[in-house]
C-alpha cells in the first residue's frame, strides 16, 4: 500500500509539473501575438494620432486607462479599447465608416476623432480628458477647478510615454 501511494504521488507531480509547463507554453504564445497586436495598434495610433494633430501618446494614455489595451473590453454600454458607447456615437460612426466597435482600429478611429473634437472645443487637455470620462459631469467640475483622478493620471502617464518614445 505505501509503494501505491508513493507511486500515485509521484504520477501526480509529474502531471502537475506537465500542466504547469502547458500554461506556460500557451502564456508566452498569447504574449507574444498580443505584444505583436499592440505595436501594429501603436502604429495605427501614430498615424490616426498624428491626422488629428493630437498626441498619439494622450491617444495610448487612453487607452491604458480604459481598456487595459484589451479590444473586447466591455463597461456598460461602453466597447472596445477606448471604451466608446455606440448610442453616444452613432453619428460619428456612420460619419467614419465604422461599424464594429469591437475592432481595434475602428475604436480607436472613433475615440481619436472623439478626442480631435473635444480639443477643439475645449483646448485644456484636462477639460477634454474630463470630459472624455465623465461628460459634462466632468467640464463641470473642471470649470469649478476641480481635476480629476482620471485627467490628472491620464496626462501623468501620456507624458512618461512620450519619455519613454524620445518626445
Amino acid at each position: 500500500m505505501d509503494i501505491q501511494m508513493k507511486e500515485e504521488k509521484r504520477v501526480r507531480y509529474v502531471l502537475m509539473l506537465l500542466f504547469i509547463i502547458l500554461l506556460i507554453v500557451i502564456w508566452s504564445i498569447t504574449v507574444d501575438a498580443r505584444e505583436s497586436d499592440l505595436e501594429e495598434w501603436r502604429d495605427y495610433i501614430e498615424i490616426v494620432a498624428v491626422d488629428y494633430n493630437i498626441c498619439p501618446e494622450l491617444v495610448e494614455a487612453v487607452i491604458e486607462r480604459e481598456s487595459s489595451w484589451r479590444p473586447d473590453a466591455v463597461n456598460g454600454p461602453c466597447i472596445g479599447l477606448m471604451q466608446i458607447n455606440p448610442a453616444n456615437h452613432a453619428e460619428r460612426m456612420e460619419r467614419l465608416g465604422v461599424e464594429d466597435l469591437m475592432d481595434p482600429y475602428d475604436n480607436i478611429l472613433v475615440g481619436t476623432d472623439f478626442l480631435a473634437e473635444l480639443f477643439w472645443e475645449h483646448e485644456d487637455p484636462y477639460a477634454v480628458l474630463m470630459y472624455y470620462n465623465a461628460g459634462t459631469a466632468g467640464l463641470r467640475d473642471w470649470r469649478a477647478g476641480k481635476y480629476s483622478d482620471y485627467a490628472v493620471e491620464v496626462a501623468a502617464r501620456s507624458a512618461e510615454l512620450e519619455r519613454e518614445h524620445g518626445k
